[in-house]
Order: C-alpha cells, then sequence, then structure tokens
C-alpha cells in the first residue's frame, strides 16, 4: 500500500517534468542545432534560417532536388548595379547543401575540372586546398564573382554513398572579414551522422 503511494507520487512527478520539458519550455528551450540530412551544424546567433533556399548550385549533375539550409545575416545589400531594396541579397550567408550525385564523382579527380570552369566564367579564384572537417577532408577554394561584389568560400565533400556536401560562406567584399570568423566558428560545429544511405 505504501510502494503504491511512492509509486504513483513518481509516475506524476515523472509527468510534470515531461509536461514541462515539452509543452512550457518546448517553445523556449528551441536546440540551435539544425539536423540535415547526414549531418549537424549549430545556427549561428542572430542569423535567420532559410530552409530549402534556393540560390546555391551543386555543380555536378544530381538525382534529386538539393537540400539546402542557409543561414542569413538580416542585414542586406542591393546587386551590383541596383538600388532596389526588392532585390537585395543578405549581406552575408553560410548554406548547407546536400544532394546524391548521378554519377560516381571523386572530389580529388573532380575539383581541378571544378577550379577550370570557375576561372572560364570569370571568376576570380584567389586560392584553394584542402582541410579537414569533422575528420573528412573537404576541398576548397575561395573566389570573387565576377561582377565583384561578392565573396565565395566554398567546401565540398562527397561521401562513399555519392552524396555531395557542400559548405558555402558568401559575403559582400565589405562584409567578408567580419563575418569570416562566425563562419569558421560554425564550419567547426559541422557533425556526420550516421546513415544507411
Amino acid at each position: 500500500m505504501h510502494s503504491d503511494k511512492i509509486l504513483g507520487a513518481l509516475l506524476k512527478f515523472c509527468l510534470v517534468i515531461l509536461f514541462l520539458k515539452f509543452v512550457v519550455f518546448g517553445a523556449w528551450m528551441k536546440s540551435p542545432t539544425h539536423k540535415g540530412p547526414g549531418y549537424s551544424i549549430l545556427k549561428p546567433v542572430g542569423w535567420e534560417v532559410i530552409e530549402d533556399a534556393t540560390g546555391v548550385q551543386p555543380i555536378f549533375a544530381a538525382t534529386d532536388k538539393p537540400n539546402v539550409v542557409l543561414f542569413a545575416r538580416p542585414e542586406k545589400i542591393p546587386p551590383a548595379g541596383s538600388l532596389s531594396a526588392d532585390t537585395s541579397v543578405p549581406e552575408a550567408t553560410i548554406a548547407v547543401l546536400v544532394v546524391k550525385l548521378a554519377n560516381p564523382t571523386w572530389m580529388e579527380d573532380e575539383f581541378p575540372t571544378l577550379l577550370d570552369a570557375l576561372g572560364k566564367a570569370g571568376y576570380h579564384v584567389f586560392d584553394h586546398g584542402q582541410i579537414k572537417v569533422d575528420n573528412e577532408i573537404f576541398e576548397w577554394v575561395l573566389y570573387k564573382d565576377p561582377t565583384g561584389s561578392l565573396v565565395n568560400l566554398e567546401f565540398y565533400y562527397v561521401n562513399e554513398l555519392n552524396k555531395l556536401f557542400k559548405i558555402q560562406y558568401q559575403a559582400s567584399l565589405d562584409a567578408f572579414k567580419t563575418y569570416r570568423p562566425v563562419f569558421e566558428s560554425t564550419k567547426d560545429t559541422f557533425k556526420f551522422s550516421q546513415q544507411l544511405w
């Protein structure tokens, strides 16, 4: 009889804790971690989250629609040659793209072709190389667009399941150095999650 009261009180206490966790604190205690297909990354503080963003391209032929999340600064800049606020873009963005590629792809073979294509398209490539992100080797490239208004720092990795992971930092010339530490700290939180396919 006494043990039934203790068990009942313990059960009520657990239900109250679960209620507080999921109903009351759920809206206030949202995790800053964004979980995408095959990865997780911390959202930069004060940046907007745009799910299913457009404008970030996989570069290679893909079998599916890319999954893209974009973290954007709320400040906007008009595109080169335009003063209209309607066509403005975020001052800085961090994007993560994941997509299954149509053909078997090895980044160490394809990356020189990508660099060549950027040069032929009028992009100014400043630097490129390799870096480890979550213990995997990514190819990276730093370049400026032909209009000279945006600088891009992109990281590419293709896993054994032929999925492309692209991490992209894009900012105006003036904002690039300002937000680069935010990008680097965000990139360092990128973690692969286990997937069977």
